[in-house]
């Protein structure tokens, strides 16, 4: 048996009470010798068994009295395992619990996910009293999304319970009570298979489906797939109930962005981070306070502190103040970065808490090495554009640009391997004369790994050796073929020979000057491009930078494989252009630069269902990693993994949703966004960290509501129940309503009926109409 105040089960002493009261009245009796009580002794031993029987009864009625009040007073629950046993009906409850960070929202007091796990225990409490057999499964939306892709992943081995008897014991749900938000943006979808593919292997009279969400617009503005399971449900008669868990937002900001701009990320040299604030309210907002602080991890960051969050140097950064932000407005403001030490950063950035916290913090890595190579080849004897790139890669002074310029002849080229080029951060190939096929061969394996390749084609050029050799088997070397040289037709009313083409990271600096910023520079001549070239079938399309006042391109930009590539179809050839002697030659030439190099820059955050991948070399490290997974609060729990070998080195390899199938019991604590720090083992020294930063998809944070009407609209002719989870929770707390508790009450009436009329037959009453006349 089940009582809901067990406490009050020791009244059931209670029934002994009519025994205890009938044998004190036996006590009481004392044998008289009297002639009179002789022949009612008599009368009596004839009508003996019926007045035995009569007694025994109405102490039987008294003590059942007795114990159904009791049992009503402890609030018995144990009558559905009767009823079910001579056939009472199995019903199935499949409960749906959204799981995704939006349900963090705080509007109201509480997050929302408190309210729906409040839900889930009240549900849980009023199937306990229900009659019949009550079967429970539940699935939190964040587990089914993360497993959705795995076919060979089933729904019961996903559920946190899947078709579980309820009883009274609260233990059932302990476990889901214990539960968090996750950091994921996701819809109920792939619960939604899950649960149908469990329906449909659980045999029962009655199915209803719960969804406890918070009901958001973003998630049922493309309702398609929603609607095919809903109405697939609703097709088997199944019943679906939708139990909203929040009120009417609050206001939510949420920082959409953060990472340093494509550069040449060098130690010692200043780097702008970029940091984007949306405001996901209807409402404008003002005077946002946006605060922000590097965390080094230099050689002074050599031990593992599991005590705090970061194991570096933390550095507070000056802030920056937004003062308005319409609604759903997005703003982007920038600050610089002054690191001295290379190695591998980070930056955090966070805004005030507000209905949403889990997007009011971002974190980004920043990746500094040493100054890097670049190497400078010029197809002209006198090597004069040459010498316009190194003065702008290396002005002197005590101005650094990152960029290490080496100027060699044409013939480094001829005979340079990959090996040869893989040192140089990018390559500048300025007039060449001719190609040979090795180096052409060479120069797409580096690009193709990465590297930065820059032609400035000048008047010494052949164009249409240059164009075979290049473009030929596949090579992408040139954004198209080469064609003969145009003339730049004068043209007086033209403020600027050259045009910018849209926004772009090389003019960006120049933008807000417009087109007039490149009117002191002189154009006489170009080269022509044919971007239809059929050799380019398969290649990435070009993009035009700077054209022609005609139109006709001048700076061209194309990728291939993971490098850039950038060509300039002027050169620097007095004879064309005066351009290496403007001012904007250097703004483009190091914005070019900084270009080229992000092509082989390190990524700067990852999402957080994404695997993380540590690579590092087995020639300098052990293959025991130490791994200190980001929190909001301290501490931190090390876990110790151990590095595969690969072809190139020593890999680690860590997957939130491998980890959810396999059961891992840290799929939590890899999916907390923040800054992961992984601790190498060198073969000789200290140990080495390198942090990795995991950031949410911003888009969970609008927390516009979706309209009930037009969400009964879109599942037609499925038909959804809404309840506030309020109405849930006062049904479970709220006096009676149960069938056993109507049953009891039922019995004591006919016991209370029972007992006077068994009391009556068992006293002595004189009949009617006798009496002593005087």
């Amino acid at each position: 048996m089940t009582f809901l105040f067990p406490a009050l089960t020791l009244g059931f002493l209670f029934v002994a009470v009519p025994l205890l009261v009938h044998l004190i009245n036996m006590l009481r009796h004392r044998r008289q010798q009297w002639a009179a009580m002789d022949f009612l002794l008599a009368s009596y031993r004839k009508q003996k068994k019926w007045i035995i029987l009569r007694q025994f009864l109405l102490w039987l009625a008294r003590t059942a009295i007795a114990a159904v009040l009791i049992a009503m007073l402890c609030g018995w629950v144990g009558g559905s395992r009767l009823l079910s046993s001579v056939g009472g009906r199995m019903s199935h409850h499949v409960v749906i619990l959204d799981d995704s960070y939006s349900m963090a929202d705080a509007s109201s007091g509480r997050p929302a996910y408190e309210r729906a796990l409040e839900t889930l225990r009240s549900l849980t409490e009023g199937l306990a009293k229900a009659d019949g057999q009550q079967q429970l499964t539940v699935l939190r939306a964040s587990r089914a999304a993360l497993v959705a892709d795995d076919q060979e992943v089933s729904g019961d081995s996903v559920a946190d319970l899947a078709v579980q008897t309820v009883t009274g014991d609260s233990r059932l749900i302990n476990r889901l009570m214990s539960t968090a938000v996750s950091p994921l943006s996701i819809d109920m979808v792939p619960a939604l298979r899950m649960g149908q593919e469990l329906i449909a292997n659980t045999p029962a009279d009655e199915t209803v489906v719960y969804m406890i969400s918070d009901f958001r617009e973003r998630n049922w503005q493309n309702p398609e797939r929603l609607t095919e399971i809903l109405q697939g449900l609703a097709a088997e008669d199944i019943d679906l109930r939708c139990i909203d868990c929040v009120d009417d937002p609050a206001p939510n900001l949420a920082i959409t962005r953060v990472s340093p701009l494509p550069d040449v990320w060098v130690a010692g040299v200043p780097v702008v981070v970029q940091v984007a604030i949306q405001n996901h309210s209807q409402t404008e907002v003002s005077n946002v306070n946006v605060a922000a602080r590097v965390i080094r991890y230099g050689a002074m960051a050599n031990t593992a502190d599991p005590s705090r969050r970061y194991s570096g140097t933390v550095d507070l950064l000056p802030g920056v103040v937004i003062d308005r932000l319409a609604a759903g407005e997005e703003v982007v403001r920038q600050f610089q970065v002054f690191v001295t030490e290379p190695g591998t950063h980070a930056i955090e950035v966070t805004i005030p808490d507000d209905a949403v916290a889990i997007d009011n913090s971002r974190v980004c890595t920043l990746p500094l090495t040493n100054p890097q190579r670049v190497l400078i080849v010029d197809g002209d004897d006198q090597q004069q554009g040459a010498y316009h790139i190194a003065s702008v890669l290396n002005p002197g002074s005590q101005v650094q640009t990152g960029a290490i310029p080496e100027i060699r002849p044409s013939s480094f080229l001829r005979s340079a391997t990959l090996e040869d080029l893989l040192p140089y951060r990018a390559i500048y190939c300025v007039d060449p004369e001719t190609i040979s096929q090795n180096t052409a061969v060479v120069l797409q394996q580096y690009v193709s790994q990465g590297g930065g390749l820059a032609w400035f084609l000048g008047s010494n050029v052949q164009p249409e050796k240059l164009t075979e050799i290049l473009l030929a088997e596949g090579r992408g070397l040139l954004p198209g073929a080469l064609t003969e040289s145009v003339p730049l037709p004068l043209d007086e009313q033209a403020s600027s020979n050259i045009v910018m083409v849209g926004d772009h990271p090389l003019t960006a600096p120049l933008e807000p000057l417009g087109d007039a910023a490149f009117g002191r520079v002189g154009l006489t001549n170009s080269w022509g491009l044919d971007t239809e070239d059929p050799r380019l079938a398969g290649t990435n399309p070009p993009r035009r930078v700077l054209e022609r006042q005609d139109g006709r391109p001048l700076a061209v930009q194309h990728t291939e494989g993971k490098g850039r590539v950038l060509t300039f179809l002027a050169g620097l050839d007095p004879k064309w252009s005066n351009w290496a002697g403007d001012p904007t030659f250097v703004v483009m030439l190091l914005r070019a630069n900084a270009f080229m190099w992000s092509g082989k820059s390190e990524a700067t955050s990852r999402w957080v269902d994404e695997p993380l991948e540590i690579e590092f070399s087995k020639e300098r490290f052990g293959q025991m990693v130490q791994l200190l997974t980001a929190v909001q609060d301290p501490p931190r729990v090390p876990i110790e993994m151990q590095a595969v070998e690969q072809a190139g080195g020593l890999e680690i390899t860590i997957d939130p949703r491998t980890a959810e199938i396999d059961g891992a019991a840290d799929v939590a604590a890899l999916l907390t966004p923040g800054i992961t720090e992984a601790w190498l083992s060198p073969l000789d020294g200290p140990p080495q960290v390198v942090p990795y930063a995991s950031v949410v998809r911003t888009e969970e944070g609008n927390l516009i509501r979706a309209d009930r009407a037009q969400m009964q609209r879109d599942v037609q002719p499925a038909v959804l129940t809404f309840y506030d989870n309020k109405d849930i929770v006062q049904q479970s707390t709220g006096a009676g309503g149960s069938a056993i508790s109507m049953l009891l009450l039922a019995i004591l009436g006919t016991l209370l009926a029972s007992e006077q009329a068994l009391a009556y037959w068992a006293s002595y009453h004189t009949p009617r109409g006798s009496g002593v006349r005087s």
